[in-house]
């Protein structure tokens, strides 16, 4: 088998180091568990890499490596693969945990079981090895079609925060690129045995630092709540028209402090839910919303000729405008003209 052509002690250091750090990395998302269950698929997707680089270390620099050892190495590979890729599902998404994921671990499960009766020429050597790194790599490109299909969205409900999106094109890609060498050098032999382990370093200080500088990647949605939403296209119009109707009966948008929140508890409905009315039914931000109200309010006091007297300026302000600058945008972007140009045109007819 090819090694990779470097001091071994510049070999052993890079690969310990990574190993080591993966560790942490696994300790860590371990301590964050009661924030996210999705932690713990990270927890034990960290483990596994460290026994695997672990393993492929005792196995090069060892005179006589343990069967046991061998066979646990390839028991944590087999379990990585499944871990990544149900972090990664779950990171995407809010869905609950079904008890039918844990047949992803099962070959896993059972190769460590196992680990004190494989042998290397009867089992790995025989073909086992071979299932191994192609189960891996269909996992990597599970996941890989995952992230790609996330991105490939249209829908702006689906947000995702950018060093969310990093964190997760590094997890994923790196990992893949892992179990690429890891094929590429039993399958392919084109390339040496501890590339891997050498390439992972970099990686995961890659991914501490990303972890270091953004704890929030442990502790909180990265997804936008609105893909919580399942409602019908029928319900969310009528969520919409209630929404309108409120507007109109309550003049909420009179208050010009009034907020989402504030439009969400009179509608007794949650804020996320609102949101997406608004912006996916009704096409608007939530400050067009308001203002859509607003300036429908200041056109009746324009075309009113017992007002033709009173400032503009005070008609903004009852109306719910708290700056002269803002209603001015609002009402040309709302009537493609000028609040004095619309009095003129509509009182002279």
């Amino acid at each position: 088998m090819r090694t990779f052509k470097l001091q071994t002690e510049i070999e052993l250091f890079a690969a310990g180091v990574g190993a080591v750090q993966s560790l942490f990395m696994s300790i860590h998302s371990l301590l964050e568990r009661k924030r996210d269950f999705r932690n713990l698929l990270l927890f034990l997707f960290f483990l596994a890499i460290t026994i695997r680089l672990t393993k492929s270390i005792l196995w090069v620099y060892m005179d006589v490596t343990p069967v046991w050892l061998i066979n646990l190495g390839f028991a944590a590979h087999a379990l990585s693969g499944p871990a990544l890729l149900l972090y990664v599902w779950y990171f995407l998404s809010r869905r609950k945990w079904s008890k039918w994921n844990l047949l992803h671990f099962v070959p896993g499960l059972l190769l460590c079981l196992s680990m004190n009766n494989l042998s290397e020429e009867g089992f790995w050597y025989a073909g086992g090895y071979h299932v191994l790194l192609f189960h891996q790599l269909a996992y990597s490109a599970a996941g890989l079609t995952v992230l790609i299909r996330f991105f490939r969205q249209r829908s702006i409900r689906v947000k995702l925060k950018k060093i969310a999106k990093i964190w997760l094109i590094a997890l994923v890609l790196g990992t893949a690129v892992l179990q690429l060498l890891y094929f590429t050098n039993y399958i392919l032999g084109i390339t040496p045995y501890m590339l891997g382990p050498m390439v992972y370093l970099p990686l995961i200080y890659f991914l501490a630092f990303l972890l270091f500088k953004n704890p929030s990647l442990l502790k909180t949605r990265t997804i936008d709540s609105h893909q919580n939403i399942r409602l019908s296209q029928a319900a969310l119009e009528q969520t919409a028209l209630k929404l309108k109707n409120l507007m109109l009966s309550q003049k909420l948008y009179l208050n010009p402090n009034c907020t989402m929140a504030q439009v969400a508890s009179a509608a007794k409905l949650p804020p996320y839910l609102v949101s997406y009315v608004v912006n996916q039914v009704l096409g608007q931000s939530f400050p067009d919303f308001l203002n859509t109200f607003r300036i429908e309010a200041v056109k009746q006091y324009l075309i009113n000729p017992e007002y033709q007297n009173t400032k503009i300026a005070s008609i903004a302000y009852d109306c719910g405008f708290n700056t002269l600058s803002s209603f001015n945008a609002a009402f040309k972007k709302n009537t493609g003209t000028t609040p004095t140009g619309f009095q003129k045109a509509n009182l002279s007819a």
